[in-house]
């Protein structure tokens, strides 16, 4: 898996649809490709941005849609897990 970031939520919304579109979703499985989530560590330098997860393999494949130089790999600090 691989992932893109945009830095709106019209950018990450407008991917997904044409995603969606390339795959034939909504299918009988599902009617979503993806979840928006956002990096929420503020120390990261890509904080605020959307994460789009990017299928390498297997049935959702669509790295092909995408310049590969704008993938980038997981990056564990994206996220602060809020302590109670």
């Amino acid at each position: 898996m691989k992932y893109r970031l945009y830095t709106s939520t019209s950018g990450w919304n407008s991917r997904h649809t044409l995603i969606k579109n390339y795959l034939g979703i909504p299918t009988a499985e599902t009617d979503q490709y993806a979840v928006i989530s956002q990096i929420n560590n503020s120390e990261h330098e890509h904080f605020g941005k959307y994460i789009f997860p990017v299928k390498t393999t297997g049935t959702w494949k669509c790295d092909d849609q995408f310049h590969v130089n704008d993938l980038v790999d997981y990056d564990s600090s994206w996220f602060v897990v809020d302590e109670l």
